[in-house]
């Protein structure tokens, strides 16, 4: 099993920077063929003091922006340095989040960004929505790092279908890790049925030529975010492999605390199915 297609969201504006060289070393690593996607989408009317503006485009100024999204594809392209028929780019003037959970169809793992100071659904995804909407594997890239090794993973376990979801997602990844810690976070009293879990995920693993597996059931100190990070920093991981946990509230997925964490504070890449 492996990445065939990865796919990267790309800024309309700024550096090409972390996430983007990230991207191309993993394809680069897996053999895949990538995608370079972006959107842009027009603004609506709207009110400032009172007052109505209508930044209403005229078919020139579309032009120049389809022109602009075209430039940042080849942009793109220069930056991976991957030539020929294994780099491709996408893009469109439409919401960043739609657009992208639509293109995903045409990849095994999804690239983001993993939070930004000042969130603009016309400009950038919301790699919450993606995670959900997307039915693919999201890898969540904190704003600072450029590279992801994977040689030590931690596996954030809980016993449900998202990570029964994430841990299949995340199998190349886990195949060449130099070790996989599967841990579950949960109360004392429930230590001895953890394990047992633990054990299951470990032998599901191994049959499927992941190496160097270790189990590791951890109490809740503080709350289980928090203790599934100090995880994360006493075994010098750089890649969580966890599933994505919400609810719909009058149409709104809110996401649990765990979730929510990883998703704004977590140092380290996070890879997220839902």
């Amino acid at each position: 099993m492996s990445y065939a297609t990865i796919m990267v969201q790309v800024d309309v504006n700024g550096e090409l920077g972390g996430r983007i060289h990230l991207a191309a070393k993993l394809a680069d690593r897996f053999r895949s063929h990538l995608i370079g996607v972006s959107a842009w989408m027009p603004r609506p009317p709207f009110t400032i003091e009172g007052v109505m503006i209508d930044p209403k485009l005229t078919a020139a100024d579309l032009r120049e922006r389809s022109a602009v999204l075209n430039r940042r594809g080849q942009e793109f392209k220069a930056a991976v340095g991957i030539v020929g028929q294994r780099v491709e780019w996408r893009c469109s003037q439409e919401f960043p989040s739609e657009y992208i959970a639509r293109e995903a169809r045409a990849a095994d793992l999804v690239i983001v960004s993993r939070e930004r100071d000042v969130y603009d659904p016309y400009i950038f995804p919301d790699p919450g929505a993606l995670v959900l909407r997307s039915g693919r594997p999201i890898l969540a890239v904190p704003p600072e790092v450029d590279s992801l090794k994977g040689r030590r993973v931690v596996v954030a376990w809980k016993d449900s279908r998202e990570a029964r979801r994430a841990i299949q997602d995340a199998l190349p990844f886990l195949q060449q890790a130099d070790e996989v810690i599967v841990t579950e976070i949960c109360e004392s009293t429930d230590a001895a049925e953890c394990q047992k879990r633990l054990r299951d995920v470990a032998q599901y693993l191994a049959r499927h030529r992941v190496t160097a597996v270790a189990e590791r059931v951890r109490p809740v100190e503080g709350t289980a975010e928090d203790a599934l990070l100090r995880v994360v920093q006493d075994e010098s991981a750089d890649l969580i492999v966890t599933g994505a946990y919400g609810r719909s509230r009058l149409g709104e997925w809110i996401f649990g605390g765990m979730t929510q964490s990883l998703l704004t504070k977590s140092p380290v890449c996070c890879l997220f199915s839902h």
